[in-house]
């Protein structure tokens, strides 16, 4: 019985990575914008195409964040199964029926079904395109590819957030339903260009991406074995944590703890944005002359410094609010560009690189288990008082640092 093998193309050591990522980078792009334009505005988009009340909306989208956290261990045999292309795929077209449904919702059951697919949906994409990169890269490209996916995506994102933003502004009831229909048409380009990329490899040289019948897939036992993959998750988790705190609690803390203007929370993530669009690649290079491990935790430092600047806003006069909060954005944009490249490397690095699947899947636990938990984590932190969030975070940071500099891959 010949094994069943996921055939990719083997890039050529002559061909630039810019060019060999050219519709790669452009199903980025696609993916993002339909991204940006709906997520920054999803509770806005239920309360006004729905009957439901804000506390329901919270709850759906928390409850499904948390009820798709499976889906990150079904992906990981699909991956070693049919090959990380086809996940990818299979990703993108759930995620595109998921949005879809969004404009039929009309009960809170109905949203929580669909809500729950997206999530699913999103999270088979994520971990099914470390695996991909993996297939089609060596080691020392591994960071730049990541570089490069989180810049387009960034690209993606801003251009549809201001589109969203549009949209939103001018109120009507087909203006909100746009945006999710744009969400699923983005999906469904984003497929389409994955498989157009993959249709374009000729005569390449296949890369297997599964077990074969000689070697058989770890089992989640073993991999539950393997000490560096749980400091790599474990730590991971914690500066997911920490990488939320742009989007979910820093407009609150500048709002309602501070009484600043709600436009500076907006300022902070457009700028981090634009750095991460215009700086990633560049900084992922200068990293790459560093071991992985010290780059990682340098990210878990920088994220440090930037809580601690977020903590002194609260004693600091007039204009010097605004130069500390400059700080802690660069800081943010400079740890989240240093740790997302470089811990999917070394999730790569742990993973067996012909059955990398149920490793990546247990690792892609701390990314949607820190999406889901960060904003009831990091909003009860903050209504315990204003210093808790930064003082927790910073702790995070030096656990997150201790654990991640026990590796050994």
């Amino acid at each position: 019985m010949s094994p069943l093998v996921q055939t990719l193309p083997t890039p050529s050591p002559r061909t630039p990575v810019r060019r060999r990522g050219g519709l790669f980078g452009a199903a980025m792009v696609v993916d993002g914008v339909g991204t940006g334009m709906f997520m920054p505005f999803s509770v806005l988009y239920f309360l006004h195409t729905t009957s439901l009340a804000l506390p329901q909306v919270g709850l759906a989208l928390t409850a499904a964040g948390l009820l798709a956290l499976p889906a990150t261990v079904v992906a990981g045999p699909l991956i070693d199964r049919f090959g990380p292309l086809a996940a990818v795929v299979a990703g993108n077209l759930l995620c595109a029926g998921a949005f879809t449904g969004y404009l039929f919702v009309r009960s809170l059951w109905q949203l929580a079904v669909v809500v729950l697919l997206a999530a699913a949906g999103q999270t088979v994409f994520g971990t099914a395109t470390i695996a991909l990169i993996g297939s089609i890269s060596t080691p020392q490209e591994r960071p730049g590819w990541f570089a490069r996916q989180s810049a387009a995506r960034n690209a993606g994102y801003g251009v549809g957030a201001l589109a969203g933003a549009a949209a939103v502004a001018a109120g009507t009831h087909p203006a909100y339903l746009l945006l999710a229909a744009v969400n699923a048409v983005s999906y469904l380009g984003a497929a389409a260009l994955t498989l157009v990329w993959r249709g374009g490899a000729g005569n390449a040289a296949p890369v297997p991406v599964r077990a074969t019948d000689q070697e058989p897939a770890p089992r989640y036992g073993t991999v539950l074995r393997d000490r560096r993959l749980l400091l790599l998750t474990a730590g991971g988790f914690g500066l997911v944590l920490c990488m939320n705190v742009l989007p979910v609690l820093l407009t609150v803390y500048l709002t309602e703890v501070l009484g600043r203007w709600a436009f500076l929370g907006g300022l902070a993530i457009a700028a981090n944005t634009v750095l991460v669009v215009v700086t990633q690649t560049s900084v992922t290079r200068r990293a790459g002359w560093s071991s992985p491990v010290r780059v990682v935790r340098a990210a878990a430092a920088a994220w440090a410094v930037a809580f601690a600047a977020l903590w002194s806003l609260t004693a600091l006069p007039g204009w010097t609010v605004i130069v500390a909060l400059a700080v802690a954005v660069a800081a943010l944009t400079l740890a989240e560009m240093l740790y997302g490249p470089t811990a999917k490397s070394l999730a790569l690095a742990i993973a067996p690189p012909r059955s990398p699947g149920r490793h990546l899947g247990f690792y892609q636990l701390s990314w949607s288990a820190g999406t889901a938990l960060a904003p009831a984590i990091l909003t009860r932190l903050l209504a315990q008082g204003h210093q808790w969030p930064w003082i927790c975070l910073i702790a995070v940071c030096a656990l997150a640092a201790t654990a991640l500099g026990r590796l050994r891959p």
